[in-house]
Order: C-alpha cells, then structure tokens, then sequence
C-alpha cells in the first residue's frame, strides 16, 4: 500500500512525514511565458482525465488563475446560450435591441452567480479538508486547477442528464485536486466532493420548484 500524501510505501501503520514525493523533471518546468491559450488548455484537458502532474503545475502557476477563469466563462456563456437563446430570440415582442440587452445582461447574470457559487461550494471543501482532515494545501492553490477543470459543467447544457452528468464529472475533479493539492487522500476527497456537490445539485432542482 501506498501513502498518497509522502508516496512511501508503508504497511499497516506509517508515520507520514507530510513531504509529497520529489518532483519529476516535467514539474520543475516553468509555465511558458507569454500569452499561451494553447498550453492551459492542454493543460485543463489532462486536469480532466486525472492527470496529477497536471493538477500540481496548475496549483503552483499563478496564471493557471487567468486562464481558468477565461475557459470557465467561455464555458458558462456556451451553456448560457444552449439553455436560454432559444427562448430569447422568439419571445414575444422581441426586437434586436431586446434581444442584445438579454444576451448581455444574461450572460453578466450567469458568470457572476455561476462565479460566486463555484466559490462558495470550493471554499466549503477546502474549510471541511482543513478542519476535518488537516488538509494543508491554500485555497487559491485549490482554484487554480479547479478554475482550468471547471469546463468538465458545460456538460449541464445536455437535456436532461446534463446536470447530472456535470456533477458527476465536477466531483471527479474536485476529489483529484483536493487529494492532490490538499494532500488528504483520494478517498476522503471524494466524501467531501461528492457530498457537497450532492448538496448543490440538489438546491438546483428544488429552488426552481419554488
């Protein structure tokens, strides 16, 4: 058995000494410089598919909170006009001007709230990680790689199992990251991931019923 946390390989009982395994020579490789839309994408990409090495260089990279940030509105806007353009261009009335000021001030709607709740649901993670499994990993170490695997909810635009399917592959990327950057253990991320996720998803179809 391994400890996810230093990478020892221990036996029944081990004294972790809370140091992760030495780095590889791909995670000792500065982020490039310049604009690079195309190496964060890859990078958001590989985060998807469970990638550590992936997760930890994103944590450690300050602009992976630039880029991650541009990918989840991209991806917020697309859901955004699969879910909602429909309606907008044949409700009653309508004109170009209505029509453009809906889109704009839609689109403002979903990035902040979608923004403010990804916020709130990470930080809740992060705190329960903290307080319940000494997590020692830095929240804005968590939202870097979170903000790149963030696109994984455009999967909410699909009918009817889109918000299932999103969650599901939401929980994933959290439970990587937690375990990776927080270094708590697969297992105990994925608890915390999925039960908070569940929570979410759960006001999501009831707060419309009301």
């Amino acid at each position: 058995m391994k400890c996810e946390v230093c990478g020892m390989d221990v036996g029944l009982s081990h004294i972790c000494s809370g140091i992760g395994p030495p780095r590889t020579a791909e995670e000792e490789e500065p982020p490039p410089e310049g604009i690079a839309p195309g190496y964060y994408l890859r990078l958001a990409l590989r985060i998807v598919f469970w990638d550590e090495v992936a997760v930890r260089r994103a944590a450690r990279d300050p602009d992976s909170l630039f880029y991650g940030a541009i990918f989840s509105a991209i991806t917020a806007s697309m859901v955004f006009l699969v879910t909602a353009l429909r309606g907008i261009l044949h409700r009653e009335g309508a004109t170009p001007g209505t029509i453009f000021w809906s889109l704009l001030l839609g689109l403002v709607f979903v990035w902040v709230t979608l923004g403010i709740i990804a916020l709130i649901q990470v930080g809740v993670c992060h705190f329960i990680a903290k307080a319940l499994f000494g997590a020692t990993g830095r929240f804005v170490g968590v939202i870097r790689p979170l903000l790149l695997g963030w696109f994984v909810n455009g999967l909410a635009a699909i009918p009817v199992v889109g918000a299932v399917a999103a969650a599901l592959a939401w929980t994933a990327v959290l439970t990587l990251v937690f375990a990776e950057v927080d270094g708590i253990g697969k297992m105990p991320a994925l608890v915390i991931s999925a039960g908070i996720n569940l929570c979410f998803l759960t006001l999501q179809f009831l707060l419309p019923a009301r």
